[in-house]
């Protein structure tokens, strides 16, 4: 059996945009990357490992294996060379990643191969979000939400923008909210000027109309030999960017009945949509994938379901959260996962209450899911509430 190992890479997705094989990352990606390279560890099966060249990581991810009754430990980039039998599994896939990885020692049967890279970056289209769409109504006979539309021209978003006055355009790669222009005054000189400019770097952009958002929620999927199994749920909120703020950690039994006292159907989208993704996805990646949806109040008043706001072909924040939510909190209880970040190593983090633990499961305070580094701009709190 194959070994994992994980790598966090948050500038895969930035990456994805220009498709070169030579990415040079912005500092702050590059800077998440190094203080939070332990996230993986809470998704990642026993027995796996983490990159990591900080001693510190490795120290920290010792300790937390100790307390939470994790089987998972760090390995430097150098040491790749010398391990045999294993599989890469990154933060998502990009031509830079892989040339990374095999630069660092990794197996060329550890990684895709180039052609295989393409493949997933045109999964990774928001395009793709259209088809799942489509598939979806024509396996539950009804159309669950607006579709959203691919645009190439400049003036035909400002026709879309003018009709709706309120919406979202979308580059077709971005993340955490990057890439997302949101209008609520219809169409204005800057935003021509942002499609202009997306539109030369990346060819479409996606337009939706905004909707009466009620809450944001995630479906995190593991795809593997061809098949779809579903590993947990996540509830989160976002700002105003629609970037992602916090993460509310629940067990997942907990968070479907959450979901479903809004919406009762949603067991029904969800075995829909697996079925959609074994026939769009699994027959070309293995590895976790993460849909967003989000639940709306309808024009009559009833709440609606966007099935597919985002699919993230890698790990995410929901992911990480849904799978504390499982193992890590102790039962019944609720808390929030955290990407807290300080803009510089002079200010001071924000005082946590003391954790408590006991078999292996956070009864009270709050856990520091990543190391104390002193050069830190980010660390990952689970806190309970």
């Amino acid at each position: 059996m194959l070994r994992d190992i994980y790598l966090f890479n948050p500038q895969n997705d930035l990456a994805l945009a220009t498709g070169g094989i030579n990415y040079v990352a912005p500092p702050f990606a590059v800077q998440m990357s190094t203080d939070l390279a332990l996230i993986p560890a809470f998704i990642a099966p026993a027995g796996s490992l983490v990159i990591t060249d900080s001693d510190v990581d490795q120290q920290w991810l010792e300790h937390l294996n100790s307390i939470l009754g994790l089987d998972v430990h760090a390995v430097g980039r150098s040491e790749l060379r010398s391990l045999t039998n294993y599989r890469v599994m990154p933060w998502g896939w990009c031509l830079d990643i892989r040339r990374r990885l095999l630069k660092w020692g990794a197996s060329s049967d550890s990684v895709p191969s180039k052609d295989e890279v393409y493949h997933l970056r045109g999964l990774s289209h928001r395009r793709l979000t259209i088809l799942i769409h489509l598939y979806l109504r024509e396996l539950m006979g009804v159309e669950l939400s607006p579709l959203p539309v691919e645009i190439a021209v400049t003036e035909e978003v400002m026709e879309f923008v003018a009709r709706h006055r309120e919406c979202f355009i979308k580059t077709p790669w971005s993340s955490s909210g990057r890439g997302i222009y949101h209008t609520v005054a219809g169409t204005t000189f800057e935003l021509e000027q942002w499609c202009r400019g997306a539109l030369k770097r990346q060819g479409s952009l996606l337009c939706e109309v905004a909707l009466d958002k009620m809450m944001d929620l995630g479906v995190e999927f593991y795809s593997e030999r061809g098949s779809i199994t579903l590993r947990g749920l996540s509830i989160f909120t976002t700002d105003s960017h629609c970037q992602y703020s916090y993460g509310t950690v629940a067990s997942s039994e907990d968070l479907r009945q959450r979901i479903k006292s809004l919406y009762p159907q949603f067991d029904d989208v969800v075995k829909a949509l697996g079925g959609v993704l074994e026939r769009l996805v699994a027959p070309h990646y293995a590895g976790w994938l993460g849909v967003d949806m989000l639940l709306y109040k309808k024009d009559d008043g009833t709440v609606g379901i966007d099935p597919c706001v985002e699919m993230n072909l890698r790990p995410t924040m929901g992911a990480v959260a849904s799978a504390l939510g499982d193992t890590v909190l102790k039962p019944g209880a609720e808390a929030r996962f955290t990407i807290e970040h300080r803009s510089s190593t002079s200010d001071s983090w924000r005082s946590l209450p003391e954790p408590v633990i006991e078999e292996h499961r956070l009864m009270s305070g709050a856990l520091l899911l990543t190391p104390p580094h002193n050069t830190s701009h980010y660390r990952a709190v689970l806190e309970l509430t």
